[in-house]
């Protein structure tokens, strides 16, 4: 079920009104609703997958129970590893194991079948990130920073709650479950605040994504028949196609979850408005980066007394790779996270005198200067990101450099990025607010404010091409 689809218009009103009709003092119905009701949205998408989930939450809800009730260190850290083979042994079995079988059979030359699949299985929807939440769960309980929930229907509500459970944010239990263990109070301001973003969400995800993603989807599919500026303007292109439709689904996964009296995390902070690629990932997929942060980057780091720049730098550069095969079974993610990992590498070591690191160079110079090398930096590792294989990325990336004159020189969307420009502006006017309609009636009054609603759902309703799962859902 695609947030961008009327069936979830349907069944979020069904479930919306549902909720509120059973009261706030019934706060476990409340709860059992709602876990029915994300089991549902998870169903429709493979039911087959439902106990896959199931498993997992009770895996670390058991696990984080075992840590928490035992004295015995030895014994606690059995539990815990038990808990991260158990993630990673279902991550590794669906996601890569095909992977590395084929990386294994052509590095040693072995003699494989065509088109052979040993493990010939799609991967479950929203798997990567669901299965770091619960582990992050089960890593704090032994790291004593929360306790452990005796309630196992709020452990299953906090697991699958359908607003972020396909894509995250990939909320901390010590933010997300005591919402569950508390009453919900209706709050009609909080009521539109939510179907407000919602509207902007869809719009960025519809509107703008789709458009600029049918014309993304045009060059990379076929990049030779495309003139080296063409191809460019494609790779600018796509940055904000994987932009809008990732922090138009996260706007509408916020919007939803406001309207249940819920707060996730924000996830994004207009990441292209950043100085520095180090500042970029503070601001890009926040909730993911806080995630490697804290369980990969900091643990390596901590692995000797002396903490020095080469520890540093290979903790950032091995975490960056992670980072970037999280995203998918492929060299060209790999590619993409190390490329990332380099610059970012670079831009810590301490070689200006006065002004530091190049992350504190890029904070003091002009600002268009600093945009302009995120931004290029970005583009360049979003053509691994978006190409099928790393042979491709680079043929396009040397008809760039080169400024090819093959091919077809086209503007590609045209008028249409007009849509662009809008939101842009918009995100930038408003960027002190969480998304640009939050606190719209400050300033403008209520016809135009109405007016500008209609304006964005006649837009979407009526210009929307057939509807286009997010890109992260794949991940």
């Amino acid at each position: 079920m695609l947030f961008n689809s009327f069936d979830f218009g349907f069944f979020l009103v069904i479930v919306y009104v549902l909720y509120w009709a059973l009261g706030s003092q019934r706060r476990t119905s409340q709860n059992v609703l709602l876990l029915v009701a994300s089991y549902v949205f998870y169903g429709i998408w493979d039911w087959r997958f439902l106990g896959l989930l199931i498993t997992s939450t009770l895996v670390d809800f058991l696990a984080s129970r075992f840590i928490f009730s035992t004295s015995n260190k030895g014994i606690k850290k059995l539990y815990l590893w038990l808990s991260i083979a158990w993630n990673l042994g279902v991550l590794f079995t669906f996601k890569y194991f095909n992977f590395f079988l084929d990386s294994f059979t052509d590095l040693f030359q072995l003699e494989a079948t065509s088109g052979y699949r040993f493990w010939n299985v799609i991967i479950p929807v929203g798997l990567s990130f669901y299965t770091f939440q619960t582990m992050s769960y089960t890593i704090d309980v032994y790291r004593k920073k929360i306790n452990p929930t005796k309630n196992l229907l709020e452990f299953f509500c906090f697991v699958s709650f359908f607003p972020q459970l396909v894509a995250g944010p990939i909320e901390r239990a010590r933010k997300l479950l005591p919402q569950f263990e508390n009453r919900r109070y209706f709050d009609f301001k909080e009521s539109v605040i939510g179907l407000r973003q919602i509207l902007w969400g869809l719009f960025k995800k519809i509107i703008v994504a789709e458009k600029l993603g049918l014309a993304v989807t045009m060059v990379f599919s076929s990049p030779e028949s495309y003139h080296g500026l063409t191809i460019l303007f494609a790779s600018v292109l796509f940055c904000f196609q994987v932009y809008c439709d990732f922090s138009g689904y996260t706007d509408i996964a916020i919007g939803t979850a406001r309207l249940f009296g819920f707060k996730l995390s924000i996830n994004f902070r207009l990441p292209y408005l950043a100085k520095s690629l180090t500042e970029f990932w503070q601001r890009w997929h926040i909730t993911l980066t806080k995630w490697f942060t804290d369980y990969v980057y900091i643990p390596i780091v901590k692995t000797t007394n002396r903490i020095t720049y080469p520890l540093r730098a290979f903790s950032l550069f091995v975490t960056m790779s992670l980072v970037g095969l999280w995203h998918g079974a492929n060299w060209t993610f790999i590619a993409f996270g190390a490329l990332n990992g380099m610059v970012l590498v670079l831009e810590r070591i301490p070689f200006f005198k006065r002004r530091g690191t190049l992350h504190l160079f890029f904070q003091k110079t002009p600002r268009i200067l600093s945009l302009a090398y995120v931004f290029v930096i970005f583009a360049l590792s979003g053509l691994l990101f978006r190409s099928p294989d790393i042979a491709q990325a680079i043929s396009m990336l040397k008809k760039i450099v080169m400024v090819s004159s093959e091919g077809a020189l086209t503007t590609l969307i045209g008028y249409k990025l007009l849509y662009l420009v809008f939101m842009v502006a918009a995100e930038i006017f408003t960027r002190r607010w969480e998304f640009p309609l939050e606190k719209i009636e400050l300033k403008l009054p209520k016809p135009v404010r109405w007016a500008l609603y209609y304006a964005l759902i006649v837009i979407i309703i009526r210009y929307a091409e057939p509807k286009e799962a997010f890109i992260y859902f794949q991940f």
